[in-house]
This record gives structure tokens, C-alpha cells and sequence, in this order.
């Protein structure tokens, strides 16, 4: 059941600390699952007399010898379990040896590593860790190599079928396993899928695996399936287009429903933001635009009730850090201080000295996150979270329209909606502003650039000029701003 807008606001549990806690569930469940101590595996028989005849093999393109080298020694290494520390070596060095060969050499050894990372990947005789390469590796082989970021490069094609039949798989297959293909799908995608009818086929998958029935048929646990949406996100993005896999609007569309959905996580609901300011919206003129419009005013109310959780959340953290390095070095007075303290408890007197809070813990903090890295993650997070919104309304340079562009002046409830975002992007530019400047400045609006963070504002303390309290506040008038914009009559 969706929670109304109200409910959203009044959540006890802030949704920022709940995905953290989560997130580091899954990684230590994947940790877990890739150790796996004390489970029995089994591992291939190394032939190490074959190791000077790579070159001759791999560049002799006979199907049978290059499968026996596979086998025997080349990819036999992964399953020795006193190799894991060098797999990704040997995921490099197979990356190397495959676009530095040509035709049909290149072609068999590319054919028979997958055929035998696929066998590998899909065994529980392999030891986790071994898996888990051979299915990443299967995603990272290229025709042509790229630059060192991997840009400009030629992936496989071939081992397309191979990752999606792994990702999409109704058969037990471990949730690292199924992620490391998806890496590898998403990875083609963005270098793009030549043939359409793959591409389509891909799409389809991505979108499949948006709907949460995937995680609940597969058995993906809840603690890790975030990372799947996330990536399948990323996979839709790269196309750029508001079809889906049918054409029409279909991208769109389950982008427009993850915006509106507030069980969806706020990372996971500024992607799709993000990805609308990157499509190209000029190819679809019969649509809603106006609703769109309102779930991006409505997001960014939703991100500023969240956005003070997390405040919330990283304050609280501060001065149970700050109360543990304390522990042993002279505490003299507890943890109160201030008017609002704890007051005496059992007759301790709970309002001296010690960690000088202003207000204890009942009366409110003093706002002063102690570590200057943890306010520039809270500003990070705003700015954005705010450009992300920014980013479909207004698009990109040399890249999608925005929604608002979309937005008829000849109507007049489309051309009300265009006043409403323009102030809503106001407001973003107020709330660079008041981080730079600090609660006392009324100074002129800066630009947010259309990638990533604020252009000028940097990572540095030097640029953050407010404290934890006071930048929540200022998103509490950023919440009733953005529910005035959409005439929501709400605190």
C-alpha cells in the first residue's frame, strides 16, 4: 500500500537512515555470501606446463585447443581458491589478451571464455568469489578496447545473451551473481546495442527488473534489491528515448510512477529525475507533461521532509561518536548542557559540563555536526538532490528539452505550471545561495550547472557556511515553499 503524502512526511523511522542500514546489510550479506568459510568447493586440475603456449593458441583460432587451454590452465586459475587475490588480474589480463587479437581468432577466444565463465558462474562447485568474476568478467570483454575509462570501446556482443539469460534467470541463482551480469548488460547498453531488436530486448529486461514482482519471483532480498533498480535505471537512462521497449511512452511512464512512488528510495527517485532532463522529449508531444510537472515539484518536497530526517539522523550519530571518543578522557558531566538537557536522573546530575551540547538530548542539539566531511555530505546530498529535479525541468545543454519546455503558453493551466517550476528552480538556486553565503546572506542566485553538483561550490568546508539546525530549517521553508507552489495547504 503507497502512503499518502501525509504519511510520507511523518515517517518515525527516517528513510535515509533506513536505506544506510539496509545498504550496509547487503554489503555485509554480500561479503558473507562471497566468503562462504567452511564450504566445501571444488577446483579444476591447473596444467602450469601450458602457460607459454598463450600466444599460439589464442591467436591460432582452433575452437577445440582454445576450449582445451580454457580449461586446462588459462581460465582453470579462477577456480583455485588460492588464486582470489589475483582475479582481477585475470579478468585484466583476459580483457588484454581479447582485443589484441582479430577475426576469427578474436571471435573463438571471446566464444569459448564465455562458454567457460559461463559454466563457471553458474556452478555451486565454484566458490563464490570465482562466480562472481566470471560473471562480471563475461560483461567487461570488448571487440575493441576503450580509453582507460573504458569509453569508446566495443563490447562483445555475443555475451549479451549470456547476461540477461543469468540476470533473468528463474532458477536459484545467487543475488551477486545476477548483479555482476547486470553490470555487464548495463555496461552495453550505455556503449550501445547495435542490433535493435537486442537493444529491445535489454530494455524490456531493465524494466522487468524496476517492477518489484522481479526481486519477489527471483528471491532477490530486499537488502540488496535496491542496487538491481538502480542499475536497471541506469541501463533505461542510457537510451535516452521516453519510448519503451514497444515505443510510446513507456519509459517515461515507469520513470514518472518511481518519481512518484515514496517506497521507492530518494537516490532511486532522483535517477529517473535525472534521466528525464537527459531524454529527448521532443519525440513525444502527446503527453501529460503537466502531471510530470507537478511529481517534480512534489519530489522536491518529498526530498526536503527526507533530507531533514537525515539531518536528523547524522546528528544523533555525532553525539554518540562524539560521547565514545569522550568515554575514558575526563567526561565530567554526562551528556547534558543547556537549557532543555535530561535533567537529574537517580540523582546524577545530568545538566553539568561534559560535551557542552546546548540543549542535551531532549532539548535539541547544537546543530554542530563535529566532522567537517559529514556537512559536506549533507550539502552534497541537497545540491543533488535539487539538481536532479532541476535537471527535468530544464534538460541539458546539447542533450534533452526538460519538461518545461514542454509546457504550452497557450494554455493556461500548462503556462500556470510553467511559473510554478521557474520558482521552484528559484528556490533551488536561493538554497546554493544560503550554503555559500550562510543564514545571514539575502545574496543573488547562483547557477547549478546541468551535471551533477553546483558549478563553483566544490567539495571544500570553505564553501559551507551553515550549521546542521540551520540548514534544516532552511529546508522546512524550502517544504512549504515547494507546498504553496502546488497549493497544498500543509505545515
Amino acid at each position: 500500500m503507497r502512503r499518502s503524502s501525509s504519511q510520507s512526511e511523518s515517517r518515525k523511522f527516517p528513510r535515509a537512515l533506513l536505506r544506510r542500514v539496509c545498504m550496509l546489510l547487503g554489503a555485509c550479506s554480500l561479503v558473507v555470501s562471497l566468503c562462504a568459510f567452511g564450504q566445501e568447493y571444488k577446483e579444476a586440475q591447473v596444467d602450469e606446463t601450458l602457460a607459454g603456449q598463450k600466444d599460439s593458441v589464442l591467436s591460432g583460432g582452433d575452437a577445440k585447443a582454445v576450449k582445451d587451454f580454457m580449461r586446462k590452465y588459462y581460465l582453470a586459475r579462477w577456480t583455485v581458491r588460492a588464486n582470489a587475490q589475483n582475479l582481477v588480474k585475470f579478468r585484466q589480463e583476459l580483457e588484454t589478451d581479447a582485443t589484441s587479437r582479430s577475426g576469427s581468432a578474436q571471435q573463438t577466444l571471446l566464444k569459448e571464455a564465455v562458454d567457460t565463465l559461463k559454466s563457471y558462474a553458474g556452478s555451486k562447485d565454484c566458490y563464490p568469489a570465482c562466480r562472481f568474476n566470471a560473471a562480471l568478467a563475461i560483461g567487461m570483454l570488448n571487440e575493441v578496447a576503450g580509453d582507460r575509462s573504458g569509453g569508446g570501446a566495443t563490447p562483445y556482443a555475443g555475451a549479451i545473451t549470456t547476461l540477461a539469460s543469468m540476470v533473468n534467470s528463474t532458477k536459484e541463482v545467487p543475488d551477486y551473481v545476477r548483479l555482476a551480469a547486470l553490470i555487464g548488460l548495463v555496461r552495453h547498453a550505455e556503449l550501445g546495442i547495435k542490433d535493435e531488436k537486442m537493444a529491445n530486448s535489454v530494455k524490456s529486461l531493465f524494466a522487468k527488473i524496476l517492477d518489484p514482482t522481479y526481486a519477489e519471483e527471483r528471491g532477490i532480498r530486499a537488502e540488496v534489491y535496491e542496487w538491481f533498480q538502480e542499475k536497471a535505471l541506469m541501463g533505461l537512462a542510457s537510451y535516452k528515448s521516453p519510448a519503451g521497449a514497444k515505443g510510446g511512452s513507456g519509459t517515461l511512464e515507469l520513470f514518472k510512477r518511481i518519481l512518484d512512488d515514496g517506497e521507492r528510495s530518494y537516490d532511486l527517485r532522483c535517477l529517473a529525475a535525472r534521466a528525464i532532463g537527459d531524454m529527448d522529449l521532443d519525440s513525444l508531444n502527446n503527453y501529460n507533461y503537466l502531471d510530470l510537472s507537478k511529481s517534480l515539484v512534489l519530489l522536491a518536497r518529498d526530498f526536503c521532509v527526507d533530507e531533514m530526517n537525515y539531518i536528523d539522523a547524522e546528528l544523533v550519530r555525532d553525539v554518540v561518536k562524539t560521547a565514545a571518543n569522550q568515554v575514558g578522557g575526563g567526561m565530567t558531566g554526562g551528556m547534558g548542557g543547556g537549557s532543555g538537557g535530561m535533567g537529574s536522573m537517580g540523582g546524577m546530575d545530568m545538566m553539568g559540563g561534559g560535551m557542552g551540547m546546548s540543549g542535551g538530548m531532549g532539548g535539541g542539539m547544537s546543530g554542530t555536526i563535529q566532522n567537517a566531511k559529514s556537512m559536506e555530505a549533507i550539502v552534497a546530498r541537497i545540491q543533488y538532490g535539487f539538481d536532479s529535479i532541476q535537471r527535468a525541468i530544464k534538460g541539458v545543454k546539447n542533450g534533452g528539452s526538460g519538461v518545461q519546455a514542454k509546457l504550452s503558453d497557450s494554455d493556461e493551466a500548462q503556462k500556470a505550471m510553467k511559473e510554478t517550476l521557474t520558482k521552484a528552480l528559484d528556490e533551488f538556486a536561493e538554497m546554493n545561495t544560503f550554503i555559500k553565503e550562510g543564514p545571514s546572506s539575502s545574496g543573488g542566485m547562483m547557477d547549478m550547472g546541468g551535471s551533477g553538483m553546483m558549478s563553483g561550490m566544490g567539495t571544500g568546508s570553505a564553501n559551507v557556511n551553515v550549521d546542521a539546525n540551520s540548514l534544516k530549517d532552511h529546508l522546512l521553508e524550502k517544504k512549504i515553499k515547494f507546498n504553496e507552489l502546488l497549493g497544498i495547504d500543509s505545515y
